[in-house]
């Protein structure tokens, strides 16, 4: 079992904010709006999923000190497919995981929480991804439930600043869950 450093992994992601605050801003605010118009009808929704993905893409890159540019959002080859699909699947079953007591589907949360980065970064399907994920996760999944508190006030803290905060905050929250990623992710992962 590998163990992980929730405050370290904060702590990076907020240093990697730092290196390009306003470009990753405006980042964040472009998947926002574009997120947020895709959720019209199921068309525009699979592209929020799609640009979603390439955001994390592109943050995966980020932290890992290469150059990004904006066109990377639409960067997404056929992964986009599992990954609308992963998002679907997640959804459904924490939804149904949160009505059944809310525990099921907080433990789901944090069980599935590195799919998206699995299907972005190894090609991986949605079960597998899944599967994957819930491996990780294992043995650390209270540390995972802690860090995901700290990133909810990490975003409440964001809101306070004018809104702007929120851009700055969920930028850190995505770099610090990408370090964690980073982290647990093993070649032994076997699905």
């Amino acid at each position: 079992m590998k163990t992980i450093s929730v405050l370290g992994a904060i702590k990076e992601g907020w240093g990697s904010f730092w290196s390009r605050p306003w470009y990753l801003m405006g980042l964040a605010l472009s998947v926002w709006v574009l997120f947020i118009l895709g959720t019209s009808d199921a068309a525009f929704t699979a592209l929020g999923y799609i640009i979603f993905g390439g955001y994390i893409a592109i943050m995966m890159r980020h932290l890992a000190g290469e150059r990004i540019i904006f066109d990377d959002l639409f960067s997404l080859d056929s992964r986009w497919i599992s990954f609308v699909f992963l998002g679907m699947i997640k959804f459904i079953f924490i939804l149904i995981g949160l009505a059944l007591f809310i525990v099921p589907g907080i433990y789901l949360i944090v069980k599935w929480m590195f799919a998206e980065y699995l299907v972005i970064e190894k090609g991986m399907r949605p079960m597998e991804a899944l599967r994957a994920s819930s491996e990780m996760t294992k043995g650390n999944r209270w540390k995972l439930f802690g860090f995901m508190f700290l990133s909810m006030l990490i975003g409440l803290a964001g809101l306070v600043v004018l809104g702007v905060g929120v851009l700055a905050s969920s930028s850190i929250v995505i770099l610090a869950t990408i370090k964690i990623y980073k982290e647990l992710q093993s070649s032994e992962v076997v699905v």
